[in-house]
Order: C-alpha cells, then structure tokens, then sequence
C-alpha cells in the first residue's frame, strides 16, 4: 500500500498486541483501529465491520481470513478486501514499525497541518475516498446489493465537490455534483446491462432523480436517488448485457430520411434496423427536440402501443437525458438506443379485443385522423387571430374556465364518438395540441382520483398506465411546441407534423374511456373546504377547478 497521502500517527506497541492475544483495539485520531498480529507482521483495519459494524477485534484470524461473527463476512487481512461482496471492503491503514517496536499507523489526509503540504494530501485522499466508493457503486450495481449502493452515495454525498477520478473522464476534468454522478451511473448501467432495454428501473430511477431534485433536505434526496439505484440494480438482475449498434457509413442522409426508415423499421418490427437509423440520427448531431419527433411520431403510428409503456418510457428517457445534459453522445446514444426494443416489439391496440369489440374504436380514431390536418391548420389560424386581438386590447386568455370543465365532463363519459368530436372541435376552436393533451392528462389522472377501491388491486395498473401515457403525450406535445415557437426554426422543425403527434391525444382519452368502469361507483373527490362526507354540484365543481389549477402548476415546471 503506498504511503502517499497519509500522515503517520504513533498507535501502540509490538507488544501491546502481543499482551492482548495478538488482537488490539483503539481510537486513534478519532478511527476506530484494530491492530492485528499475525505471521511476525502487524496489520492495520478499521474496527468496523463495513456490513453493520460488528468491531473486528472480536472476530476470528484463521489462515490471513478476519472473519465477522455477526454475519460471517470474510476478510483478506493483508488489504481488507472481502471474499463476500455484500459486505464490502473494509478500510486498510498503511503501518509503519519504527525503532523495532513501535507502531505508526497512516491516517488519510492532514490532521493538524493546515500548509499546503496537508492540503495536498486532503486532495490525494479525497481522490482515494472517492474512487473507493466508485468501485462500491458499481459493485452494488452488478451483485443488486441495495446495502453497498447506500453506502456508496451517502460517501460519495460527503465529499464538498465531486470529481469523476475515473480515466474516461479525466481528460476531459469533468467535476459533478455527486447526486448528478450517481444518477448518470445508473443511466449508464441499466442501459448497458438489460438485453430488452430501457425498463421499469430506468423508469423508476428518473422519477426518484426528478423527486431528489424537488428535495430540500439531503436526506431525502439521497433516500429518493437510493431507491431508484436499487430499482435499476434490481431490474438488471441476471440479465444478459446489451451491446449498442454503430452509426451507419457516411455520408449520412438528412434526418427526414432516417425518421422515415426508423418508421418504416419498426412497422415491421425490425428492431437492429431501426436502432441503427436512429444511433446515425444521434450522430448526425440531431438535437433534443429532433429525437424527440422521431421516436414520438414512431410511437403513434399505432394505437396506445405497449400498454402505453412505450411512450412513457420514451418520456422519461428524455427527461433523464435533460438532468444530465445532452453533451455526452455517448451517453445519449446508449440510452435512446434502448428504447428501440420496446417499440418493435409491443402490442398494439389494433391487434387487441376491447379496442375493436364492441365499439371499434380503431376505425372511429381512423377516420378522424384523416380531418386532423385540415382541423390543425383551421384552428392555428383561428388562434392566431384571437391572440392578436388579445394583444391590441392588452388581454390574457384564461387557461380554465366553464368550458375546461365541461370537456373534462365529456371525457370521463361513455360515448366514444362524442368524445372524438368534441376534441376535433376543441382544436378547430383554436385550442393548441399542447392545451388540449393537458386536460386529457388531468381527466386520466381523475380516474385515479375516483378510483374505486372495490376493484383488484392490478386494476390500478390500468388507471395508472392511462395517465402515464396521456402525460408522456402532453410533455411530448410541451416540449416540440416549445422549440417551434422560437423564431430561428431548423429545416427540420418546419417539416414536423404536428397531426402525427396530436394522435397521441386521440389514443389517451379512448383509453380514458375504457377506463370508465373503473370509477363504478366513483370515489368521491375530497373537498378540504367541506366538513360532511357528501359533495354537491357547487362544491363539485369548485373542487375540479381548484384541482385542475393545482395540475396546471405541478405541470409547468
């Protein structure tokens, strides 16, 4: 063990350890520190089992093996590396024996010395601490040890700034916060070790990213990043590993191009095709809002594909990508890539039952697409004018009102038809694709709201896919609109169309439909201004206002 870093503390005796059966125990410099005679050598360990801090001066020393008695984890004496990885390493302290008896044992950074020198070694040891719990992470990753993944964030937390010390990033002398850090290795490792790819860990690590970053307490943050570690840690779990696609030969086409082919591979369901079209996309230096299009107008090609999954996954693999930043095209390329899979290969609605029979469904949505870009333009023009009225009479146009409410009504009814109509007219009346995609969220979110508890418990799958879906359509919807109103529009975003991604609204609210029977008889809305357990009409209605301005403001972030 090189003795760089360290500053040397006197400890003990040879033979204090010899008097006390050749196990010692002591503080020194505030460590716990068991000293260990064995073989004519002394060792160094922290006292501390790193499992759940059984002290390893009261363990058993057979053949250079320390083991626990608590547990039984195992220990090389000579390093304090572990022969079981659930218990994870135990820190080794470099030794010195000077005047042939006594013991100096090496602390990790400076003690008393505030000089340069002692600031240096600080560095040096943070780098060592650092670096160490690099290796925990990544070893409660691959062994789905949700134990070593906690220690690993709570060590890397404490450091004040956190360097990536690995050689792939020091050349580049990247530095993360280390919430940022843990959350990209996650990204990276649930995209490299799942075969089928982008999943419910991934899924579930984003969301608990997007919590950490709504946290105050620290605490909480490395609680919510924790629990989505070990959700990708769990769901990678004997998987077979995933290997990325190269990007094809140049010169490459333009984007329209391979947004074409990547549609036309998924149709018929040619996953490494389309993953190839779409990797040469990212290297083409496609941006955000380009991928974006691509995959959303892949995943409405078809009806509500798989179960509604595939878009939401597609969401959150953007919403991960925006907390990392999309600089790193190796990092986006692994993580688009591993949705591919996922659209190749889901169900999709027309192949099902309940979305043809006893209503087809399919065909009402069918032909109703076929006026969608006529209706498009219809209503852009007619909302173009009422927002240059509103300017000459320095007016607002108010985001609810009557007539919100009386779509939401209509969109928790059970008359499919009718509520294909009123959407196509609430976008011939000039209501953007955006607007309307978020009143299909909120009344799918409703559901949930009114879910009835007398349903099985996995019907609350059904409620939740609903609104998982309709809320990947309205960010979809958000995050396109958002880059096409900007002035300087790319070639490619004045080719988007807009009527392929508004489908995804018209496949949210059948599915909100179907939903119906799950709010047989619905739960009553709690209204926190009202004392008895009933709700009337008035009360009803300000209660849906009210919480349809909360949606609103939890939507717009």
């Amino acid at each position: 063990m090189s003795n760089h870093g360290y500053n040397f503390v006197y400890a003990a005796d040879v033979k204090d350890v010899e008097a006390e059966g050749k196990f010692l125990s002591l503080s020194v410099k505030k460590h716990p520190v068991a000293l260990f005679s064995y073989n004519s050598k002394v060792y160094a360990l922290d006292n501390r089992c790193p499992h759940m801090g059984f002290p390893l001066s009261q363990g058993t020393l057979k053949d250079g093996i320390l083991t626990c008695h608590w547990h039984h984890a195992r220990f090389d004496l000579h390093n304090g590396g572990t022969f079981d990885q659930w218990a994870g390493d135990v820190e080794s302290y470099p030794l010195q024996i000077r005047n042939n008896r006594e013991i100096w044992i090496g602390i990790p950074g400076s003690i008393e010395d505030e000089s340069s020198t002692g600031t240096a070694s600080a560095a040096v040891s943070t780098s060592t601490t650092a670096t160490n719990n690099e290796i925990m992470l990544d070893i409660g990753l691959k062994r789905n040890i949700s134990l070593i993944i906690a220690k690993a964030i709570i060590g890397l937390s404490l450091l004040p700034s956190y360097q990536d010390f690995s050689k792939s990033s020091m050349k580049d002398n990247v530095v993360y916060d280390s919430l940022e850090y843990s959350f990209r290795k996650g990204l990276e490792f649930g995209t490299k070790y799942k075969q089928s790819g982008w999943g419910v860990g991934l899924t579930i690590h984003t969301c608990m990213m997007n919590i950490a970053t709504l946290c105050l307490d620290k605490n909480d943050k490395l609680h919510a990043l924790y629990h989505g570690l070990s959700a990708v840690a769990q769901d990678c779990a004997s998987m077979p590993p995933r290997f990325t696609i190269t990007p094809l030969p140049k010169p490459w086409p333009d984007l329209s191009t391979l947004k074409r082919w990547f549609r036309q591979f998924v149709e018929s369901r040619n996953a490494t095709a389309a993953e190839r079209c779409l990797v040469t996309a990212i290297h083409a230096e496609a941006d955000a809002v380009q991928l974006a299009d691509i995959l959303f107008a892949a995943a409405t090609d078809h009806r509500f594909i798989g179960g509604g999954h595939t878009l939401d996954f597609t969401n959150k693999s953007l919403e991960a990508l925006d907390l990392v930043g999309w600089n790193d095209r190796e990092l986006v390329t692994s993580v688009l890539s591993s949705l591919v899979p996922g659209y190749a290969d889901a169900e999709r609605m027309e192949e099902s039952s309940s979305w043809r029979y006893p209503i087809d469904l399919v065909a009402i949505l069918e032909n109703a697409f076929k006026e969608l870009p006529n209706i498009l333009e219809e209503g852009r023009a007619k909302r173009e004018k009422e927002e240059k009225i509103a300017r000459l009479k320095h007016t607002n146009k108010k985001s609810a009102n009557k007539n919100d409410n009386d779509l939401i009504d209509v969109l928790l009814g059970d008359d499919p038809p009718f509520i294909v109509n009123t959407l196509l007219d609430a976008l011939r009346q000039g209501m953007s694709g955006e607007e309307l995609a978020e009143r299909v969220a909120y009344a799918a979110a409703l559901r949930i709201a009114q879910f009835n508890t007398r349903n099985e418990f996995t019907d609350w799958d059904a409620a939740l896919h609903t609104f998982t879906f309709a809320n990947a359509v309205h960010q979809c919807l958000r995050r396109i609109s958002t880059s096409m109103s900007h002035e300087s529009q790319s070639q490619y975003l004045a080719n988007i169309q807009p009527h392929e991604l508004t489908r995804g609204i018209f496949d949210a609210a059948m599915r909100v439909y179907l939903n119906r029977f799950l709010n047989i008889p619905p739960a009553p809305i709690p209204n926190p201004n009202s004392n008895s357990g009933t709700v009337n009409n008035i009360e009803k209605q300000n209660t849906i206002e009210k919480n349809y301005q909360h949606y609103l403001i939890c939507n717009n972030k």
